[in-house]
């Protein structure tokens, strides 16, 4: 599958500008467990303040990678566990017997940050969300760039976040506890650069999965000069090359 990332816009702990995912890619040193928020100026304060962080840093993220293509793009949302801070709130809501907020639990579901941002750029083009375990971004990714050429697009959204679980989940969590979130411009593929991606799946799944985030190594790939990325998930291998 050949694809052109037009533009790419990412955010994670201690890495908020293209410098910073430079010098993540090429093992610089990086304050890289001091996560800040991003402001969103761009939306009205009343929006803003019902935003939980990681909805914020998935508008950032997509609203800085989609250009002046914001009304008109299709996109893809992925993430593997979601608003899980956000979800995991209202599961102790309902433990305790407490009364839960349809604000709330309306903006809990996985479909809930792709949805208000049709809702902010009025774009009413095919939106879809996309959660697939620990292979979620690549996932998420395949299924942009078959809409990409199955719909005969001109380009194509696909964001992914995800944040650290919280605390009494992560013995349960085999990955690191990272933070991150990135957005991507897909174009069709041109005679400039442009990425093949490839996978197979295992014929016995392995015993654990990976411990790295599968967006973070895309992200170190992206920045770095390498030109291919061979990564082992539980069921799959993943190959991307830069052409």
């Amino acid at each position: 599958m050949k694809f052109a990332v037009k533009k790419c816009v990412a955010w994670g702990d201690g890495k908020a500008s293209t410098e910073d995912w430079c010098a993540f890619a090429n093992n610089r040193s990086l304050n890289t467990r001091t996560l800040t928020i991003p402001e969103l100026k761009q939306m009205p304060a009343m929006q803003r303040r019902r935003l939980s962080p990681f909805a914020k840093l998935t508008l950032h993220c997509a609203l800085a990678a989609c250009e002046s293509y914001e009304q008109t793009v299709p996109s893809v949302f992925s993430s593997r566990h979601g608003d899980l801070h956000k979800t995991s709130k209202l599961i102790a809501d309902v433990a305790s017997k407490e009364a839960l907020s349809p604000t709330h639990f309306g903006l809990s579901v996985h479909n809930a940050v792709g949805g208000l941002f049709s809702i902010f750029t009025g774009n009413k083009a095919p939106l879809s969300a996309v959660s697939a375990g620990e292979d979620s971004f690549f996932m998420g990714l395949v299924d942009a760039v078959s809409k990409l050429h199955a719909y005969n697009y001109d380009r194509i959204l696909y964001v992914y976040s995800d944040l650290a679980v919280p605390e009494q989940y992560q013995p349960y969590v085999q990955q690191s506890p990272d933070n991150v979130a990135v957005a991507l411009l897909i174009e069709k593929s041109t005679s400039q650069a442009c990425i093949n991606l490839e996978f197979t799946s295992h014929n016995q799944p392995n015993g654990t999965e990976s411990s790295q985030l599968q967006a973070l190594a895309f992200l170190r790939f992206y920045y770095s000069n390498n030109k291919q990325l061979v990564l082992d998930s539980k069921r799959y291998q993943w190959q991307l090359s830069q052409i």
